[in-house]
């Protein structure tokens, strides 16, 4: 599987997909159970603007806005300043959170990538909703989030569900 993002630069946030690390976990298509818990923050990294982004995983963010009640044990340095390239991409979807639409249980960005509703109500729940923005350029990259047009995290789409075709099923 080919990347456009290096791997190094999403290690640290805990954000890949399809790479087996163990400070990764990649989105499958079932959101986890219990959507309305509190997200689990398991490390923090420390960007060289100053900022603290907090990773459950699949979702990163400013630790500003998070406010969690305790914080992660989990400390990494930077990977790179190529994080920061990342957040602040010129990337050509971007979107507002009211043109997400429900499907099945995922929500479907104007560009068909899948994203978890744990997240996206997270997101909902905890930011004003009108001023969140999403910017992406595709399923196998991370989604960038926005407050008020200012990168404030990342967040992993989930793993396109390919179709399968009459010959994968197995034989009755």
């Amino acid at each position: 599987m080919q990347f456009t993002l290096p791997q190094f630069i999403l290690v640290p946030l805990g954000l890949a997909l399809n790479v087996v690390s163990p400070c990764v976990t990649a989105q499958d298509s079932s959101p986890p159970a219990g959507a309305n818990k509190p997200l689990t923050w398991k490390r923090a990294v420390h960007l060289h603007d100053g900022r603290i982004f907090v990773s459950d995983g699949a979702i990163a963010l400013d630790l500003e806005l998070v406010k969690p009640a305790e914080r992660p044990k989990q400390d990494l340095a930077e990977a790179n300043a190529n994080i920061m390239q990342y957040l602040n991409a010129q990337l050509p979807n971007e979107f507002a959170l009211s043109q997400l639409t429900r499907r099945d249980e995922a929500y479907a960005a104007p560009n068909g990538v899948t994203l978890n509703p744990t997240y996206i109500d997270y997101l909902r729940r905890n930011l004003p909703e009108t001023r969140v923005r999403l910017r992406m350029k595709s399923p196998l990259e991370p989604v960038v989030i926005l407050l008020d047009s200012k990168a404030i995290g990342l967040l992993m789409p989930m793993k396109p569900v390919t179709p399968r075709r009459r010959g994968d099923l197995p034989e009755e």
